[in-house]
């Protein structure tokens, strides 16, 4: 009769209930990429997450223009997102102006949340660094 596995103890403990999570499919795979990734998940151990159901597929990577392929934005400038130079800036890689400019932006949005953050900010025991990030917040905001 064979002897059923057993596991470790404290560190050393492992599930021996589980068998593992089965092989995936690469969504969207270029040619050769599927066996690669099948050959990859075969020499390592798959778990079945932390609820037991598997982990989600992964989405597929989008495809990486190398640095010596022609551009695949020919209409935009090398320079778009850059402080410098032709094309948008930084706000059109959604930066603002100035990292002061977008605290005070990023203020006025949590702004219409200040009756509940003043209230919580007044709770016994709150840590003071919350109160003074309420109180940031709203000088911020003015």
């Amino acid at each position: 009769m064979a002897q059923a596995n057993v596991s470790g103890p404290g560190p050393f403990s492992q599930r021996t209930d589980v068998k593992g999570q089965p092989q995936r499919d690469l969504g969207g795979a270029a040619y050769g990429e599927q066996k690669e990734f099948s050959d990859i998940q075969g020499g390592a151990k798959m778990n079945r997450g932390s609820m037991g159901g598997g982990m989600p597929a992964m989405p597929a990577m989008p495809k990486v223009t190398g640095l010596g392929e022609p551009t695949q934005r020919p209409e935009e400038p090398v320079t778009s997102g850059a402080p410098s130079g032709p094309g948008g800036g930084l706000e059109s890689i959604g930066y603002g102006d100035t990292p002061q400019k977008q605290n005070m932006m990023d203020a006025k949005a949590v702004a219409r949340y200040m009756p509940s953050l003043t209230r919580a900010a007044n709770t016994p025991g709150v840590p003071p660094s919350f109160v003074r990030f309420v109180k940031y917040v709203r000088e911020m905001s003015l």
